[in-house]
């Protein structure tokens, strides 16, 4: 079972009720939804700001012996938002660390998510390439115990697909990007099927 987040193709689907084999969850419970999953060893799919908000069911699991393998693709802070503030006609800020209000904005602080996620008594990996995560992967099903993979994601490039994600936009704006945003969001409305 993948258990993962930000992920457009299927998001409306979940909020549906729909079941498969990928599940697709918010920003989050994707770590708790792991916890809890029943039968086999679920992997945990999340981005480092999803980490950060919800790290803490990794010990949880560590306590409980509830394994379960955790993916965490670092792009550098909470890049779907970013990517959806943009989208709805506003420069970034406050979602990538390069983006943030912070005191040294050329070398922001990192979070060692490997390391993190030993010192909560997981197994732990740094990948390097997806070379290194395949190995990683087979490595982590071995393992007695929750593994988490860590793995540098660019936060700026997407696969080709894409849902809307209907996140108000304002009515009036004396930003021409917003004002563009407004009627993308108004076309893609009235195209809309309620309840299909």
């Amino acid at each position: 079972m993948v258990l993962s987040t930000a992920n457009a193709r299927y998001y409306g689907l979940a909020e549906t009720g729909w079941r498969g084999s990928h599940g697709t969850l918010d920003d989050s419970s994707d770590t708790g939804a792991g916890a809890g999953a029943l039968g086999g060893t679920p992997i945990v799919m999340l981005g480092d700001g999803t980490y950060m908000m919800m790290n803490s069911d990794i010990y949880s699991t560590v306590l409980s012996g509830h394994k379960m393998i955790v993916v965490v693709c670092d792009n550098g802070g909470y890049a779907v938002i970013s990517r959806l503030q943009q989208f709805k006609g506003v420069p970034g800020f406050n979602n990538l660390l390069k983006d943030c209000r912070i005191q040294n904005a050329d070398n922001p602080l990192h979070v060692d998510f490997a390391a993190h996620a030993a010192a909560m008594g997981a197994a732990a990996r740094k990948c390097e390439s997806l070379a290194d995560l395949a190995d990683a992967l087979e490595w982590a099903r071995g393992n007695d115990r929750t593994t988490v993979l860590s793995i540098v994601t660019d936060a700026c490039s997407w696969v080709p697909g894409d849902a809307d994600w209907d996140v108000g936009v304002p009515e009036v704006s004396d930003r021409e990007s917003v004002a563009k945003a407004r009627a993308h969001q108004e076309e893609i409305r009235a195209r809309q099927r309620v309840g299909v």
